[in-house]
């Protein structure tokens, strides 16, 4: 193994084939193309630029630019000065931007002019925030050298550097709160590309696409190696391509020999090309894919359109290995059922390790290790985390071997190849970014109204998405707050949190789901137990505005390619692509869709343009030539939709002791208000989470009638205030006069009209709160007994259901119900609840809704005997079915039926009798 003081910079070498092959084409974009004496040329420019603004050796030279051949000419003069670079992305916080150019102490940065906003400081800066006043910015277009000299530059003339000295600094994500910034030195990149252009076969006829961001170090791989070659890099075009499938268009157009793709990339590539029935560019012949695991199932698509001979390659390697450390290149005939991550690389070495570092046998799991010359020489700024991560471990032959602890298990196979097995740590793979979930936390912990923060990372149909469980505590969230209310409050309080976030973290580390708990659940040793934390369907999504629904078949349409690319329920025409979670990603997969859903080949390019459902579907309309719509007429439907929604106001109600969560719906401005008010009373444990849209889509349908409507949670459920052992049903009773009264009050009326379903209808014929002149008892609780019954027969059943959980589950000391905890007080209470019809005279008019499969003993044999009206619907619910006992349900009939009888009964019709 050669010693880093014997190992070449990489400058020395690129110097030697500019001179080997000055004419050669170096670097290509659009209409700029410099030969690799031009490129030499504009890299010397840029270094004596350097000089002359002040940079010595081994300083650090910041480069905020977008791909572009400036850039790697930039690259190479900071090399040329003596010094290294630091990329830094443009799409990156301020915030970000600021702590790494202090934490790298950068005071030049190469830039184009559009960024340097992002680098100033005003006058209520922290002092530390001022210093970015004195930074010495370079203009990247400046540095752009017009003509060419006749004369050829000097080696000599600029600084001889060392293996040892450092070459970048690439910044990853942190466990600390903060970015880490990873140091390459000129021997681990001259190992790396040395390697790469071996195992890729390149050779000077190649033409590499630089496709990636320069802050991701699959960007260093499409460049460097290139240029050691005598090959040209051939920069993404500026202007996205008019075009379904880009990529495809890009390659074929330019003639691409050689690409370098990030797994989930090149995962939608292939979707994307299968979707459009386009075949592998022809011109195709090399295809790295690096950065997580490859899936099979996308490899042997892959094989069915690719017509001719690719070196196809899976790449392993992290940051910290520079780039690559390992390949595998399937053989003809691969069949396995997963895909290896191959051999080290030449110049590199691996090894597998158990515990006390000893190495293990063939076939027996262990943690990755990676060594050689092309290691990095650890974290800037972070001793600690270095000598964590980098061990010094004796070999067989008694030699100190540096080692990097890559935190990834992985086990031998027989053929020498190496079987990668996920991850040790939480440390999570979304796309082309190592993410720390420590960073995201630390940035939520940050926000004053975040107790506690935990993100991990969830996979559902292939795709990878960021989920944050945020603890509020108890003054801001109920210990029950999982009934998944759909309020305007959760998913406010999510876009506030998103918000925040987005100004810390790049836009791919700000999760895309909230789960909002009182607390975390804790382990006996105080650590938190995940496993008992509610999973993501108690999500909400981050959404600023009311929901929008789609109004045509064609929003529908896209809205549900949305909602299944994204992985987010309720998806409204108003809703930004890119602040649910959207990528460039998937953003190719949504385009696959709608070519195979709809058979239309919308442009990638186009889809960034039009970022919402409504835009996305009026440009469609224009693209199949449906100009019926004016923009200005589809923005005034859009308002007029808005038009009809009604004014919703959540706040808190006091009752006894307890603050009761309330959502007032405000009939439309244009809609004349009616003298009634309308109190919902939701159901109780899991049925409150089958039921509570149909009131929600209830309430605004009345709003829209002219009703006021308020709907509300019982003490210690929902997001109102308590315990859950509190909810009693004497409380909730209590809850339902208190909330009558403040609904007379509020609107001064003389009274009021309640409407409950399931236990909640049984609590409000029982509460006896005053003021009420109607009562609307959908499918109500006739015996509490027999209630709780159905409740712990679904619980029991629940917990030993092995097509829910991968083993039975035991039942806890803690007394439940299905969708609920209990005590003695509550559950005596619960069995104690009769429900008796048989009212007095001055009982308020009562009407039964019952569903289509729904049985109350007495009603078939004597329907008479029950005071009041009976409506026996046609929707069917099936409260007592285990099947559907988790499944929300839709229910038109309920709602024509309950306007129907509160109109009638303001406006002095005759209320509906008994209907089969």
């Amino acid at each position: 193994m050669k010693s880093i003081e014997s190992i070449p910079p990489f400058i020395d070498l690129f110097w030697k084939q500019c001179e080997s092959t000055p004419d050669r084409v170096a670097v290509v974009q659009d209409d700029c193309s410099w030969t690799y004496r031009e490129l030499r040329l504009q890299s010397c420019h840029i270094a004596e630029s350097l000089r002359t603004a002040g940079v010595l050796p081994g300083d650090r030279v910041g480069m905020c630019v977008d791909r572009s051949p400036i850039a790697i000419a930039a690259m190479l003069g900071i090399h040329l000065a003596g010094a290294a670079f630091v990329p830094l992305d443009p799409e990156y916080p301020a915030e970000r931007l600021r702590f790494m150019l202090e934490d790298a102490e950068i005071t030049t940065l190469i830039g184009h002019a559009k960024y340097r906003s992002l680098f100033d400081a005003d006058e209520s800066s922290t002092s530390s925030e001022k210093s970015i006043a004195t930074l010495n910015w370079l203009e990247a277009s400046d540095l752009i050298r017009a003509e060419n000299s006749s004369t050829s530059p000097i080696r000599e003339d600029y600084f001889k550097l060392t293996g040892k000295q450092l070459a970048y600094v690439m910044y990853t994500s942190g466990s600390t709160g903060n970015p880490k910034g990873v140091l390459i030195n000129h021997a681990a990149l001259t190992t790396y590309c040395e390697a790469d252009m071996e195992v890729y076969r390149l050779h000077a006829s190649d033409r590499t696409l630089q496709f990636s961001t320069l802050t991701f170090d699959i960007a260093i791989e499409e460049v460097f190696p290139p240029l050691l070659c005598g090959s040209c890099v051939v920069v993404r075009p500026l202007e996205r391509a008019d075009s379904a499938n880009e990529l495809s268009h890009i390659i074929d157009s330019l003639r691409i020999t050689a690409v370098h793709l990030a797994t989930a990339y090149w995962h939608q590539w292939v979707d994307l090309m299968v979707a459009t029935g386009s075949r592998v560019p022809k011109s195709l012949r090399l295809m790295v894919v690096t950065g997580e695991k490859v899936s099979v199932d996308h490899y042997r698509r892959w094989q069915t359109i690719c017509d001719h001979d690719v070196l196809w390659c899976n790449a392993y390697g992290p940051t910290e290995a520079t780039v690559t450390a390992t390949v595998f290149v399937p053989e003809a005939d691969f069949a396995g059922a997963n895909m290896p991550i191959g051999k080290p690389l030449p110049g590199y070495s691996a090894a597998i390790f158990d515990k006390d570092l000893a190495e293990v046998s063939v076939g027996e799991t262990g943690q990755l290790f990676i060594g050689g010359p092309a290691l990095a020489d650890g974290y800037l700024n972070r001793p600690e985390l270095t000598h964590a991560a980098f061990i010094e471990r004796p070999s067989s032959h008694g030699e100190i071997q540096r080692w990097y602890r890559s935190g990834d298990i992985a086990r031998w196979m027989d053929d020498g190849n190496i079987d990668f097995g996920g991850r040790v740590d939480h440390q999570i793979k979304l796309g082309s970014y190592r993410i720390e979930p420590g960073e995201i936390e630390a940035a939520l912990t940050s926000i004053s109204e975040v107790k506690e923060a935990l993100v991990t990372a969830e996979s559902m149909d292939g795709q990878t998405t960021l989920l944050a469980h945020i603890g509020l505590g108890a003054d801001r969230l109920p210990t029950n707050s999982l009934n998944k209310e759909a309020s305007s409050e959760l998913p406010a309080t999510a876009a506030r949190i998103a918000k925040h976030l987005r100004e810390k973290l790049p836009p791919y580390m700000v999760p895309t789901r909230f789960v909002f708990v009182e607390s975390f659940p804790k382990t006996i040793n105080g650590k938190i137990d995940r496993e008992s934390l509610p999973d993501s369907s108690h999500a909400v999504v981050a959404r600023e505005e009311s929901l929008v629904e789609p109004q045509s078949d064609l929003q529908r349409q896209l809205c549900e390619i949305w909602s299944s690319v994204l992985q987010v329920p309720q998806i409204g025409i108003d809703d930004d692509f890119f602040l649910l979670g959207g990528s460039s990603l998937l953003v190719t997969q949504v385009v696959a869709r709608v070519k195979n859903q709809l058979g239309l080949e919308l442009p990638v390019r186009d889809f960034f343009a039009n970022p919402t459902i409504e835009l996305a579907a009026r440009h469609i309309q224009a693209m199949l030539g449906d100009e019926s719509k004016t923009a200005d007429e589809a923005t005034a439907a859009i308002q007029s939709q808005r038009d009809r929604l009604p004014v919703m106001e959540a706040f808190f109600l006091p009752s006894g002791a307890h603050d009761l969560f309330a959502v007032h719906y405000s009939p439309p401005s244009r809609q004349t208000r009616r003298n009634r008010a309308v109190v919902l009373c939701h159901a109780y444990g899991h049925e409150y989470a089958r039921s509570y849209r149909n009131l929600q889509q209830l309430a605004v349908h009345l709003a829209q009638q002219g009703f006021d409507v308020l709907r509300f949670d019982y003490a210690g459920t929902g997001n109102s205030h308590g315990n859950a052992l509190e909810a009693s049903p004497h409380v909730m009773m209590k809850n339902i006069r208190d909330v009558s009264n403040w609904m007379r009050q509020r609107h001064e009326l003389d009274s009021v009209s309640l409407i409950g379903i399931r236990l909640g209808a049984t609590l409000a014929a029982c509460s006896a709160a005053t003021g009420i002149n109607q009562r609307l008892l959908w499918d109500p609780v006739f015996c509490g007994e027999t209630f709780l019954q159905n409740l712990d027969q679904l619980h029991a059943k629940t917990l030993t259901n092995e097509v829910r959980f991968a083993r039975p589950r035991e039942s806890s000391s803690i007394d439940q119900a299905y969708g609920t905890r209990l005590n003695h007080v509550v559950r005596r209470q619960l069995s104690q609840l009769k429900l008796d019809l048989n009212e007095s005279q001055d009982a308020p008019a009562t009407t039964l809704l019952l569903s289509q499969d729904y049985e109350v003993p007495g009603i078939d044999d004597s329907p008479s005997s029950i005071t009041g009206s009976v409506i026996q619907m046609d929707d069917e619910i099936g409260w007592d079915r285990p099947e559907l006992n988790e499944s929300a349900f839709s229910s038109p009939g309920a709602i024509r039926h309950i306007t129907q009888l509160l109109v009638d009964k303001l406006d002095g019709g005759s209320a509906i009798e008994v209907q089969s």
